[in-house]
């Protein structure tokens, strides 16, 4: 996993009882394919993902991820855009149609939602605009990033784990 040394600090819950904790995060390398339009359609980009990535390369996979770089309430939903990764080790070769985006060591803000993926878009906005603004923290810039613990296709959605990754000034 691509956490390193985690604090602890800031432990506690949102309004909606999920678990938010501040912490210490290692630099985080994604590899991932352009998504446009609805973010609940965001799985077709996991697909394309998963049938690009070949043989050699999934040594270099640590986990599923994926990036919301529009707010859904402000932009048009043809206009949305949204990145389908993987996080991926240093060696990874990165081609086309690949995108790399990579986010930097630091303090992380992280949400850990249990239960099935289309929960994400309520929990996202209760965490970004209810828990950011009591907990006094600044969001650094750049967007949150998913990262996905378990896997959809072999676990019940009620089990799934997500944590939701927000850089921190």
């Amino acid at each position: 996993m691509l956490d390193r040394g985690g604090s602890g600090t800031g432990e506690g819950a949102d309004p909606m009882g999920h678990e938010i904790s501040v912490r210490e995060l290692g630099a985080a390398r994604l590899a991932g394919v352009l998504h446009r339009g609805d973010y609940r359609k965001l799985g077709t980009s996991f697909e394309r993902l998963r049938e690009l990535l070949g043989p050699g390369d999934w040594a270099q996979v640590r986990r599923a991820a994926a990036v919301g770089h529009d707010n859904p309430r402000r932009t048009a939903e043809a206009d949305l855009r949204a990145h389908a990764c993987v996080l991926v080790t240093e060696a990874f070769a990165l081609r086309p149609p690949f995108e790399e985006i990579r986010y930097p060591a630091g303090r992380y803000a992280v949400m850990l939602l249990r239960g099935p993926c289309d929960q994400l878009p309520e929990a996202g906005r209760g965490f970004i605009e209810d828990w950011l603004a009591a907990s006094g923290e600044v969001a650094a810039g750049p967007a949150p990033y998913e990262v996905y613990l378990n896997d959809p296709r072999d676990t019940a959605p009620a089990d799934l784990l997500t944590e939701v990754r927000l850089p921190l000034v």
